[in-house]
């Protein structure tokens, strides 16, 4: 995992120095400072190159979800707050994630483990490329018979109770397992979550919006907890693709 350059923005010092805590204890988070006000983080802003951002909603100043706003799509915003009334801005401005206080280590981490899929997500779907003589493949266990998956057929996964259904183009096949247990298996960066029952391939996305993605005819909902990370891929992917 690359280095990860973040800061806290929090003026409630007992919340920053949790924060801190918390982050201290992933080897590849580098917190390059706490501030109390938007207005004194600005010059690490200026002098490094942020990755993410923990920021509180209710600042002196500049609120957290305006500062939000005006910043780049190269810089994630995970926001910390005490207030659940915030959350639907929160979404709306593509946060990671949106923590409510006291931040517990566990939920922290889920945080973080959004933001890395995210990002590894971007980084392997821009600079890689399975050459057609090395193509990934899965076997997958369908009607008493080991069937062999090329990855790059693959449009989606939906689970469908206690199995499995996997639609390419053409063909739909129907395993017993979860959809968990598939995400865990599959190589990082060509398949992303978007809903508790929908992993969707991030190269077979034709279109999308806040509540749907779809490949081909097919219309995919957004789950409300995967809207934030969802929206912020996409919208990181699009980004880089326009600079490439």
């Amino acid at each position: 995992m690359a280095v990860i350059n973040c800061i806290i923005i929090e003026d409630e010092l007992p919340a920053s120095i949790l924060l801190e805590l918390h982050i201290a204890r992933f080897d590849f988070l580098d917190l390059k400072g706490r501030f109390t006000s938007v207005a004194n983080a600005q010059n690490i802003l200026k002098s490094h190159k942020i990755d993410l951002i923990f920021l509180d909603i209710n600042l002196p100043g500049k609120s957290g979800i305006e500062f939000a706003r005006s910043l780049s799509s190269e810089t994630a915003v995970i926001f910390t707050t005490a207030y659940t009334e915030y959350a639907d801005e929160g979404f709306e401005i593509e946060a990671i994630d949106y923590i409510l206080k006291p931040i517990a280590f566990g939920r922290f981490t889920k945080a973080i483990s959004k933001y890395t899929k995210i990002r590894e997500s971007n980084e392997i779907f821009l600079h890689s490329k399975i050459q057609e003589t090395d193509r990934a493949f899965i076997f997958v266990k369908c009607e008493r018979k080991m069937v062999k998956l090329f990855l790059d057929e693959i449009d989606y996964f939906e689970s469908q109770g206690n199995y499995l259904l996997i639609y390419t183009a053409t063909e739909c096949y129907k395993t017993y397992q979860s959809i968990t247990e598939m995400e865990e298996k599959l190589p990082e960066g060509l398949f992303f979550r978007i809903h508790r029952s929908f992993l969707v391939a991030i190269k077979k996305i034709t279109s999308y919006n806040t509540n749907h993605i779809n490949i081909q005819n097919k219309q995919l909902p957004i789950g409300r907890f995967y809207q934030s990370s969802v929206s912020y891929l996409l919208n990181s992917l699009t980004n880089n693709a326009l600079n490439l």
